[in-house]
């Protein structure tokens, strides 16, 4: 990848430029999936429950949210570029900080503050597409960038499950500083501002708080952000107690908990990259509405046999599996639809995507360990609930959108 001048905007979104933005839209999902195998440790170390580990999880989602909601309004402001560089910055020094937390607490106030910097990659990442590709661009390019992020997995988890078994928890989140400080150098050298200043809102609160106030008044945007929101809590119930169901409940290693969480981590990026071109094919709305299907169903069946106590693991993969497929689709066709209906405000309307979100997702983490982690079944049961309620939520943007197109 070729070194850009920090005032080219560019004509297109080349490959180079592609791969760079999906790296540095991981960084949320690097920064979780690569600690998940380290949860019993994390737990062990500091002799409390699932559910008291997973605020850790919950503290980096309340980060997100706020993050970004500030940052990708920031950033019609001040430019893409330097907001993601600043941004990044944080995001690296409270990487390394939390590998050194003395006690759960610090950790669960660092991993806060870590959500809202990492934000930036995946809120400025939507951003960049949108100022630079054309609506059909942005669909494939949308499916692209959750492919990216669902690759993730399939590289951190092991990864992470390696380091735990090597080093403890805090090897597992010094892989996270590593992989953090990465980002910042490819942001630096590879990621130019695509944003013009002649494009840029003033930065006052007041045009700030404008952009946002037209976009929480147009209801199509809501109700797809909103579908977004619900369907990546759907997905955070699954990566929260996946790691307790799987070797607590299966009796699996942190290893080989890695190597099913990755397995799962390849369909959310199938899901993904394929529900781009099937899009096109069949409408993004006929797309969004099978992917929430296929979450529904695939839960509701687990949930059924969780409840009857026959849920093995040579079930709950193939079931899963399906879900998470159902997972990359919904994530990358939801975060289109609606971004495509800020596309005067990209990043204020990529934000308020982001906040609906992180949002979703703090509230889902800690459901599927509400009590406890001898049964999979609250978090099955919150995985067929919260697809529903996002059908619905679709629906009602679907409904809007034939009244006022964008």
């Amino acid at each position: 990848m070729t070194r850009l001048p920090a005032t080219r905007i560019p004509a297109r979104i080349d490959p180079g430029l592609m791969l760079a933005l999906g790296f540095v839209a991981m960084a949320g999902s690097l920064s979780t999936d690569l600690y998940l195998p380290a949860f019993p440790d994390i737990a062990a170390t500091f002799q409390v429950e699932a559910s008291a580990v997973q605020l850790t999880m919950t503290a980096f989602l309340v980060g997100s949210a706020a993050g970004q909601l500030f940052i990708g309004a920031f950033s019609d402001a001040l430019g893409r570029r330097r907001t993601l560089l600043a941004a990044l910055a944080l995001f690296v020094a409270c990487a390394y900080l939390a590998a050194a937390s003395p006690s759960l607490t610090v950790l669960v106030l660092i991993r806060a503050v870590q959500g809202f910097a990492g934000s930036a990659g995946a809120v400025l990442a939507r951003a960049i597409v949108s100022d630079i590709a054309d609506k059909q661009q942005a669909v494939r390019a949308f499916s692209m960038l959750w492919a990216m992020i669902a690759l993730a997995p399939t590289v951190a988890t092991p990864l992470g499950g390696w380091l735990t078994q090597t080093g403890g928890w805090r090897a597992a989140l010094l892989g996270v500083a590593v992989v953090a400080t990465g980002m910042l150098v490819v942001t630096a050298l590879v990621i130019p501002e695509s944003l013009p200043a002649e494009r840029r809102h003033p930065f006052t609160v007041r045009a700030i708080a404008g952009n946002i106030g037209r976009l929480l008044r147009d209801g199509s945007f809501v109700g797809y952000a909103v579908a977004f929101g619900l369907g990546y809590g759907t997905l955070i119930v699954y990566i929260s107690s996946s790691s307790f169901i799987v070797q607590n409940i299966f009796g699996t290693t942190p290893l080989v908990y890695s190597l099913t969480f990755s397995f799962t981590g390849l369909c959310i990026m199938a899901g993904a990259w394929l529900s781009g071109r099937i899009a096109q094919r069949i409408g993004t709305g006929r797309m969004l509405l099978i992917a929430q299907l296929m979450q529904l169903g695939s839960a509701a069946i687990a949930a059924v046999l969780a409840v009857s106590g026959a849920l093995p693991l040579s079930g709950y993969l193939p079931l899963m599996a399906v879900f998470c497929l159902g997972c990359g689709a919904v994530m990358s066709t939801a975060s289109a639809i609606a971004v495509g209906r800020a596309a005067r405000t990209a990043g204020a309307g990529s934000a308020l995507v982001g906040f609906s979100q992180f949002t979703f997702g703090a509230i889902a983490s800690p459901l599927g360990g509400l009590f406890g982690t001898a049964t999979a079944v609250p978090a099955m049961a919150f995985m067929t609930l919260l697809p529903l309620l996002a059908i619905g939520a679709a629906a009602v943007g679907r409904a809007l959108e034939a009244r006022r197109p964008a």
